[in-house]
C-alpha cells in the first residue's frame, strides 16, 4: 500500500533523512520518499506488518507532527507567519542585549558590569525561550540518532549560553572577572536564524506558486440543473451525469460534453495557450478551463480526482516532491553531515584551547563551527530547483511526471515522432475539390453526402462536413471494401470512390491526379456515364510543426518521422515538415524495435506519440511525450505530457530541462563551497591573517547560503520577455492575411512580428490564414498593414481583444 503524508516541522535535509532513515527501519516498510519543499512524504509499506498510526507516531518521535496527505487543511503560511512573529519579538529583545554587550565600543553609558550581565543573562533567556523550537526539535532528532540543522543550532547556542551563564555566576562569587560572555552570540544566533528561515519558508511557498495558482483556479461551488431549476452545489457533490451550467467569467469544474449553448472558453490553464478556443454543441470541455463569452450547460463525465485537470496537478505536486538522481548524493552526504560538523567543532575548540589556553577564544571558534555549517543549502539545492522547474513547466502545459526526467530531457538527441496527430492534427479533411461538369456545387453536394450519409467511414464524416448535410434518400447502396460506396438516387446511379469503383468505361490512368495531389488520398464521385467531380483529403498538418521540426534540427537534434502510411504519403509529409529521415509502412510494434535500435547506437532517444499503439515505444524511449491530446493509455506510459499537443513544447521541454539542471549544478556547487570555505574559516583557519568570525556573524552567513540556494532556484520560473520590458499581456490580435501559401511564409510573418518590441509571443497559421498577436502595448494597425505589405502580403482584417486575464 502507498499513502501520501502531511508533515510539519522539517527545516533541513537532515530532518528528511532523519525520518527516511528511521522509518525504514521499521518492519514492513518497503521505500520512503520524503519531501522538505512540499512538507509531505509517501510511504510504500504492508498494512499487514504496520500501519499509518503506526508510521505517524514514529514521525512524531522524532520531533514532526504527520497526518495523512489531505486529512487536514494546512496553512501554508503558517510556519511563516509563526516565524515572523518569533523573530520579531526575538529582535525587540536583541536589541537592548546587544546595546548592554556592544555599547562600550562606543563609549555608551553602561551599568556595572555584574547588573550589566544580570540584564544580558535575562534578554538571552527569554530570547532563548522564545526559540525554543530548536532546542526541542533538535533534542528529539539527537535522542532519535538523526541529527538536524537544530541539533547544529542548539548546540552552538547553548554552549555560548551555558559558559556565559558560567562565567557570570563565577563572576558573582568573584572566582574570576571575565571581560566578555556570550549572551549577545547566543541570543543572536537563534534570531537571526529564525530571520534566514522564515525568509527561506516565504520563498519556498513562492517556488510551489505555479502549482497552487492552478489548484486555486478550481472554483468552490457549481451550478447545476435540477428538476428544471439552477441550483449552486459544492463541486465536491458534483456526480457524473450533472448538467453544470456555466456563464461568461465562470472557472469549468469538470470534464463534459456540451449540450446546449455556445462559448469562447480560454484553456491556458492545461494547454499553455492564451487564445480562447469557440466551442458549441458536441464539443468537449476540459476542467481549469474558463468562459470568456457565452454560456453552456455542460453534461458532466469526468468530477473531482477523475477529472483531467485534477490529474495534472497530481502528476505536478508527485513530480516536484521526487527526488531526482543527483540528489541522491546530497541526501547521503546530508545524513552523515551533523554528526562530522560537531567533531570538527569539538577538535576546533580543543586545538584553540590547548594552543591559546584561552577558553572565550576556544568557544568563539568551537561555536562558529556549529553554525556556520549549513545542511539547508545542501539539501534544497535539487528540491527547490525541481519544485520551480515543474511548476514552470506546467504553466507551459508541460507536465513532467517525476524529477528524474526533468534532469536527464537536456540530454535528448534523438526524436521519433508518430505522424498521426502528432505531426498532423489526426483528423482527415477535404483539401482540394475539382468539378469536372457544369453543374453547380448546390446541385452535386447534396449527391454525394446522401451516398457517404450511409456509410461509417473515416473519410465519409470528412466529406460530409465539406458538403454539408441533406434529406436525399439513397436506394440500392452498396459499400464496396477497400474502394467506396455506390447506390441510386431519385433513379440514377452514382459511384463514390477510388477509381477501382468506377465503371470500366470510366477506369483510367489517374497518374496525372496522383501527381497533382501527391499524398493524399482521392475519391472520384461519378455516374454510369462520366467522372463529375474529385474530392482529395489529407490528415492537415500541424500549424506549427514545421517551426517544431527546425527548431530541434537547428539545435544539432536528428528528427525521425515514423508512421505505418505508404510511401508517398509519408514522403510527402517529411518534405513539408522539414524531416530528412522517415520510416514509413510500419507496424505498432515496429516503432518498439526502431526505438530500441537507436538506443543501442548510443543516442539519447525520444518518442513522440499519441496513441495505444505508441504505447510500447513510449515506455521504451528514454524519454517518453504524449501529446496531452491523445489517449489515457499513452499517456500512462510517458514520463512527459505535453497538454496543448504542441510539437514546439519538445524544444521547451529540453530546454526547460537544461535550465533546471543548470541551476541544480549552481545550488549543489554553492552549497559545498560555502562548507569547504565556511568551516575552515569558522574554526579560525585565516585567524594569522586577522581574519574571524563570531557566531552573530556566522549564523548570518548560514541564512545567506540557504536563502541563495532558494533564489536561486526562483530564476527558473521567470520568463524573459526578449523586447516588452512589461510582462502583462495587455492586448491580442488576430491577423488575417492573404497571400501565404508555404511554411517559408509562415516563418517570415513570425520573424516580423517577433521584432516588434511590443511582442509577448506570436502564432501563425498557414491553414486559417491568420496570425495570433499578443501585445504588451498597442501598436499602430497601420504600422502592421505596412509591415505586411513589405513581406508581399495583404492583411484583410484585424481583430482585437483586450486580454483582461494576464
Amino acid at each position: 500500500m502507498i499513502k501520501k503524508f502531511s508533515v510539519q516541522g522539517m527545516s533541513c535535509s537532515a530532518c528528511s533523512a532523519g525520518i527516511e532513515r528511521n522509518l525504514l527501519k521499521e518492519t514492513g516498510i518497503n521505500s520512503v520518499s520524503v519531501s522538505l519543499i512540499e512538507k509531505s512524504m509517501t510511504v510504500d509499506f504492508d498494512e499487514q506488518k504496520t500501519s499509518v498510526e503506526k508510521i505517524i507516531a514514529i514521525v512524531e518521535k522524532l520531533g514532526y507532527s504527520a497526518s495523512l496527505y489531505g486529512a487536514k487543511k494546512l496553512d501554508k503560511y503558517k510556519d511563516a507567519n509563526a516565524m515572523k512573529k518569533r523573530f520579531l519579538f526575538s529582535l525587540c529583545l536583541l536589541l537592548p542585549l546587544m546595546y548592554l554587550c556592544m555599547g562600550h565600543f562606543i563609549n555608551l553609558p553602561l551599568p556595572k558590569k555584574a547588573l550589566s550581565f544580570t540584564f544580558q543573562w535575562l534578554l538571552a533567556t527569554l530570547i532563548l525561550i522564545l526559540n525554543r523550537k530548536f532546542f526541542i526539535n533538535g533534542t528529539k532528532a539527537l535522542s532519535s540518532r538523526a541529527p538536524n540543522m537544530d541539533t547544529l543550532v542548539s548546540l552552538g547556542s547553548l554552549s555560548a549560553y551555558v559558559y556565559s551563564v558560567t562565567v557570570t555566576v563565577l563572576l558573582y562569587l568573584k572566582i574570576i572577572d571575565p571581560a566578555h560572555t556570550f549572551f549577545e552570540g547566543s541570543a543572536m544566533v537563534v534570531t537571526l536564524v529564525t530571520l534566514g528561515k522564515w525568509l527561506e519558508e516565504l520563498s519556498k511557498i513562492k517556488t510551489g506558486d505555479a502549482i497552487d495558482s492552478l489548484s486555486n483556479l478550481l472554483p468552490k461551488t457549481a451550478t447545476i440543473m435540477k428538476n428544471g431549476k439552477q441550483v449552486t452545489v459544492l463541486t465536491t457533490e458534483l456526480k457524473v451525469g450533472d448538467v453544470v451550467v456555466l456563464k461568461a467569467g465562470d472557472y469549468v469544474s469538470v470534464d463534459g460534453v456540451v449540450i446546449e449553448g455556445q462559448a469562447s472558453v480560454d484553456k491556458s490553464a492545461i494547454t499553455g495557450e492564451s487564445m480562447p478556443e469557440e466551442v458549441s454543441v458536441g464539443m468537449s470541455v476540459s476542467s481549469g478551463s474558463i468562459l470568456k463569452e457565452g454560456y453552456l450547460y455542460l453534461k458532466a463525465e469526468c468530477v473531482g480526482e477523475s477529472t483531467l485537470f485534477s490529474k495534472i496537478i497530481e502528476i505536478v505536486r508527485t513530480a516536484g516532491a521526487s527526488k531526482a538522481p543527483v540528489q541522491r548524493f546530497a541526501d547521503k552526504v546530508a545524513g552523515v553531515f551533523v554528526p562530522i560538523v560537531t567533531a570538527i567543532s569539538l577538535i576546533t575548540f580543543v586545538v584553540w584551547l590547548i594552543t591559546t589556553r584561552e577558553i572565550f577564544t576556544a568557544f568563539n571558534y568551537g561555536i562558529s563551527v556549529l553554525v556556520i555549517s549549513c545542511p539547508c543549502a545542501l539539501g534544497l539545492a535539487t528540491p527547490v530547483a525541481i519544485m520551480a522547474g515543474t511548476g514552470n513547466g506546467a504553466s507551459q502545459g508541460i507536465l513532467f511526471k517525476n524529477a528524474e526526467t526533468l534532469q536527464i530531457a537536456r540530454k535528448i538527441d534523438r526524436v521519433l515522432l508518430d505522424k498521426t496527430a502528432t505531426i498532423t492534427q489526426g483528423k482527415v479533411s477535404v483539401t482540394d475539390y475539382e468539378n469536372f461538369t457544369g453543374e453547380s456545387t448546390q446541385t452535386l453536394f447534396p449527391l454525394v453526402s446522401a451516398l457517404e450519409s450511409k456509410s461509417n467511414h473515416p473519410l465519409a464524416k470528412s466529406v460530409i462536413n465539406y458538403c454539408g448535410d441533406t434529406d436525399k434518400k439513397v436506394e440500392c447502396y452498396e459499400y464496396v471494401s477497400g474502394k467506396g460506396v455506390t447506390g441510386e438516387i431519385d433513379g440514377a446511379k452514382y459511384f463514390l470512390g477510388n477509381k477501382d469503383l468506377l465503371p470500366d468505361n470510366l477506369r483510367k490512368d489517374d497518374n496525372e491526379y496522383l501527381q497533382k495531389y501527391f499524398g493524399k488520398t482521392l475519391l472520384f464521385f461519378a455516374d454510369e456515364y462520366q467522372i463529375i467531380s474529385l474530392f482529395a483529403l489529407a490528415d492537415l498538418i500541424k500549424d506549427d510543426s514545421a517551426s517544431a521540426v527546425e527548431s530541434l534540427k537547428s539545435h544539432g537534434i536528428k528528427v525521425v518521422m515514423l508512421t505505418g502510411d505508404n510511401q508517398s504519403t509519408a514522403q510527402s509529409i517529411a518534405k513539408q515538415v522539414g524531416i530528412d529521415e522517415f520510416v514509413a509502412e510500419i507496424l505498432p510494434q515496429d516503432k518498439y524495435s526502431i526505438v530500441e535500435k537507436y538506443k543501442e547506437k548510443g543516442y539519447f532517444t525520444a518518442m513522440v506519440g499519441d496513441g495505444i499503439n505508441d504505447s510500447p515505444a513510449l515506455k521504451s524511449a528514454d524519454i517518453g511525450i504524449a501529446m496531452g491530446t491523445g489517449t489515457d493509455i499513452a499517456m500512462d506510459s510517458s514520463d512527459v505530457v505535453i497538454a496543448n499537443g504542441s510539437l514546439t513544447a519538445i524544444k521547451k521541454t529540453i530546454d526547460l530541462s537544461a535550465k533546471t539542471y543548470k541551476i541544480i549544478k549552481q545550488n549543489l556547487f554553492w552549497a559545498f563551497f560555502y562548507n569547504i570555505i565556511g568551516i575552515p574559516v569558522a574554526g579560525g583557519a585565516l585567524a594569522f591573517l586577522g581574519i574571524s568570525l563570531t557566531p552573530a556573524i556566522a549564523s548570518i552567513m548560514m541564512s545567506i547560503s540557504s536563502l541563495f540556494v532558494v533564489t536561486n532556484a526562483l530564476r527558473i520560473s521567470k520568463k524573459r520577455e526578449k523586447k516588452c520590458a512589461v510582462k502583462k499581456i495587455k492586448t491580442t490580435l488576430e491577423i488575417f492575411i492573404d497571400g501565404m501559401h508555404c511554411n517559408n511564409c509562415v516563418n517570415k510573418v513570425e520573424k516580423a512580428f517577433l521584432n516588434l518590441s511590443q511582442t509577448v509571443s506570436v502564432s501563425v497559421s498557414l491553414s486559417q490564414k491568420k496570425a495570433t498577436l499578443s501585445l504588451c502595448d498597442k501598436v499602430a494597425l497601420d504600422k502592421i498593414q505596412k509591415l505586411i505589405s513589405d513581406l508581399g502580403f495583404k492583411v484583410i482584417s484585424v481583430l482585437e481583444h483586450d486580454d483582461n486575464s494576464h
